[in-house]
Order: structure tokens, then C-alpha cells, then sequence
């Protein structure tokens, strides 16, 4: 029986420098348009490795983008301590993540932790609660992102995924709104 239940929608890249990588997925690998996420995101509130956190700088930039039924998402860590920084810090630089929607994230979160996942970050915003599954025994080098499917998110990324369908290359980097 599998400890995560879910569709993997979305892949998620940490990244040094947002902008190369923007340029990167857009100019050789052909995919956009990138949404840029507004920020400070402000987190009703955030957990890192179980303790309460008031420093939210946990990111610099992020770009979300469409390609087929898959979201990519570049994230560029900001100043403070997160597993993104950690990750660059341990020098590595690329995929991080899987995101996969929870249809019922506390029973997935429940179960997570009784099977002994180690979470590394977990939060919520206006949007969705989600959680960093850790790198450990049950997801060797991968992290998974549990998310919440609120509705608002699900328009939200239904948008972006229009926004690639018959995206013709120009207007390459957008901003929500």
C-alpha cells in the first residue's frame, strides 16, 4: 500500500539564479509563458522541521509554467532558512520536488508521519496548506510536496495551464493579475 496517494502535477526546480533559469526553460526547452508569484508570500503560518517559524523569507522567486499535463516550477530560495536554501547549500541545483495534490491532506499527513516521513517544511497560505515530505529512506534524493486542492489554487493553476496551450513565444514572463 502506498504511504502518498495522488496524481504528480507538478515538478519543481531549485535554482541559483531565477532569471537563467527562466531564460533556460523558456529560450531552449521551449516552455512558457512563466507567472511570476508575487512576493513576500504571506503564510498564515510555517513549520520547519516541526518548529514555528515568524521568517517567511524563505523564497526569492518563483516561476510557474505549463508543459503538457506537468507544472514546472522554478524556485530561487530567499535569505532565510528553508529546505530550498538547504538544498543549494548541500550543492545541488535542480529538481526538488514532486507536488501532489492531497485529496485529504490531513489523512495523507497522518499517514506520512505514521509510516515515519521526516517533513521539512509545512505551511499555509491564502491558497493551500502544504508539506515537504523529507529526503530520507522513504523518498531517497526526491522531496514530495503534499498540497490541499482549494478551489481558488485550482483556478488559479487551471489559468497557467491555458495560458500554454497555444502560447506562441511572446509575453514569456507574466505577472498573476
Amino acid at each position: 500500500m502506498p504511504i502518498i496517494k495522488g496524481e504528480i502535477f507538478q515538478l519543481a526546480y531549485v535554482v541559483e539564479d531565477l532569471e537563467a533559469a527562466l531564460d533556460h526553460w523558456i529560450n531552449i526547452l521551449g516552455v512558457g509563458p512563466f507567472f511570476r508569484f508575487p512576493l513576500p508570500l504571506e503564510f498564515d503560518w510555517l513549520e520547519l522541521h516541526g518548529l514555528r517559524t515568524q521568517r517567511h523569507g524563505v523564497l526569492a522567486g518563483v516561476g510557474l509554467a505549463q508543459n503538457g499535463p506537468l507544472q514546472i516550477e522554478l524556485i530561487q530560495p530567499g535569505p532565510d532558512p528553508s529546505p530550498y536554501r538547504d538544498f543549494l547549500e548541500a550543492g545541488r541545483e535542480g529538481l526538488h520536488h514532486l507536488g501532489i495534490y492531497a485529496a485529504d491532506y490531513d489523512a495523507q499527513m497522518a499517514a506520512a508521519r505514521a509510516a515515519g516521513c521526516s517533513v521539512a517544511m509545512e505551511g499555509e497560505l491564502p491558497l493551500s496548506r502544504f508539506a515537504y515530505l523529507g529526503t530520507d529512506e522513504k523518498f531517497s534524493g526526491t522531496m514530495v510536496e503534499l498540497i490541499e486542492p482549494q478551489q481558488a489554487m485550482i483556478d488559479l493553476f487551471a489559468k497557467i495551464a491555458e495560458a500554454s496551450v497555444e502560447w506562441d513565444g511572446s509575453d514569456p514572463i507574466r505577472s498573476f493579475g
